[in-house]
């Protein structure tokens, strides 16, 4: 069956969304099990909102204050799609980013809130499937 114009825009977006987040992980992206950025992060407990926020400064939050302002508008804007979803589209990004903590969907809904109040994204009030 054909794809729908709508349909088609929908996946570029999520395509486009997925690139941003890409350069935001940039330094994660294929860190799983990696001894270096294990230990220069030490633990970190996904579900621990302290423990990612840490680990988010430790090696994210450098590197995005360094890209150009119209790119980290953008990803703010992604970020800010992503807060108002379902939290399917992060979820898969986030496993499929093999980083180096948050292996299971719950991690990743857990570590989600945090990258966006990390970067200035405000969180809806009630939560996505809630």
């Amino acid at each position: 069956m054909r794809k729908t114009a709508p349909q088609r825009l929908a996946e570029r977006e999520a395509r486009a969304r997925s690139e941003l987040l890409d350069s935001l992980f940039d330094a994660w992206i294929g860190q799983a099990n990696n001894e270096a950025t294990l230990a220069r992060l030490g633990p970190v407990d996904p579900l621990n909102p302290r423990d990612v926020a840490r680990a988010l400064k430790a090696d994210i939050a450098g590197p995005f204050a360094e890209l150009t302002r119209e790119t980290q508008t953008r990803i703010k804007a992604a970020l800010t799609v992503l807060a108002n979803s379902n939290g399917a589209e992060f979820r898969e990004y986030w496993l499929d980013l093999r980083g180096p903590f948050g292996t299971t969907e719950d991690e990743a809904d857990a570590i989600f809130p945090v990258v966006a109040r990390t970067f200035g994204v405000k969180l809806p009030d009630t939560p996505p499937g809630g």
